[in-house]
């Protein structure tokens, strides 16, 4: 049963001007009710004058559509139904926005203030920017948070993981037609739309060298087998065409780096804070 809301069902829709274009804001929830008011509750307060917010739900049964229907007057449009996973639900959110940026945050993430002003205020006047992005807190369960910084090396995005950081991306929303996430990936759709595009021109990307949002540690990416994780390398590179010594390197890459990235978030969220480590 579908279920939907916010001011487009009531036949309002907020508005946009040359000064300050339209920023889409979506956000894919299941099961979300612990976290989603946090993330909500970043979007609203953002500075930036011209947002229209949609939230895509999976049909939730744990309060999250309570939730939602408490901000339902500030949303643009919501929607709850069963979906095939995260990156349908994200092409989902994304077919339907209006803006000419599209932003995705996740449930158990959230915006950084002025987020959206910063990066809007980076991309106005410059045609040939697809992309803006920039760095992430990443918060481990005790409460320790570590900065991550986007690692522009096209060898590891290729090769290796989303070494980007996609809850700090603002996408035009014309680029995104023809271009959606692999709803058949279980945590690689955003890794393989991303280097796909990296591929296609680097200088699309604008980097802010400032932490636009915040990531909840310890999402499935993160608890992925290496045999998944070497499945779904393979998929990526071999959907892409980037041949088989490529393949063979990225299959190396990602064995080798695995248990040194395990041991690394072991490291930052259960040894770091006891250092008092805030980086």
């Amino acid at each position: 049963m579908q279920l939907t809301g916010g001011q487009r069902a009531a036949g309002r829709a907020p508005g946009g001007s040359p000064e300050a274009p339209l920023v889409s804001i979506v956000t894919v929830v299941y099961n979300g009710a612990a976290t989603l008011e946090r993330t909500i509750a970043s979007v609203l307060a953002q500075s930036y004058p011209s947002i229209e917010y949609i939230i895509v739900d999976g049909g939730s049964t744990d309060g999250t559509i309570d939730l939602i229907r408490r901000y339902e007057d500030r949303l643009a449009f919501w929607v709850s139904e069963k979906d095939k996973g995260i990156y349908d639900a994200m092409n989902k959110g994304v077919a339907l926005c209006t803006g000419e940026w599209v932003a995705l945050i996740n449930a158990d993430d959230w915006y950084e203030p002025d987020t959206v002003e910063r990066a809007m205020e980076a991309a106005r006047q410059r045609a040939e920017i697809s992309i803006v992005h920039g760095d992430i807190w990443v918060h481990y369960p005790n409460g320790h948070r570590k900065l991550k910084k986007a690692k522009r090396n096209g060898f590891l995005l290729k090769h290796w993981e989303m070494v980007l950081n996609h809850p700090s991306f603002f996408v035009r929303r014309s680029y995104y037609q023809g271009r959606p996430f692999d709803a058949t990936l279980r945590v690689s759709g955003d890794h393989k739309w991303t280097l796909s595009a990296w591929m296609e021109s680097r200088s699309q990307f604008l980097y802010l060298p400032v932490p636009l949002a915040n990531f909840t540690a310890g999402g499935a990416s993160m608890r992925l087998p290496l045999k998944k994780v070497l499945a779904e390398g393979r998929r990526v590179s071999h959907d892409l065409g980037l041949g088989a010594w490529s393949t063979f390197v990225g299959q190396v890459t990602r064995t080798l780096l695995y248990v040194p990235q395990l041991l690394k978030l072991l490291f930052n969220q259960y040894v770091s804070p006891l250092a008092g480590k805030r980086t």
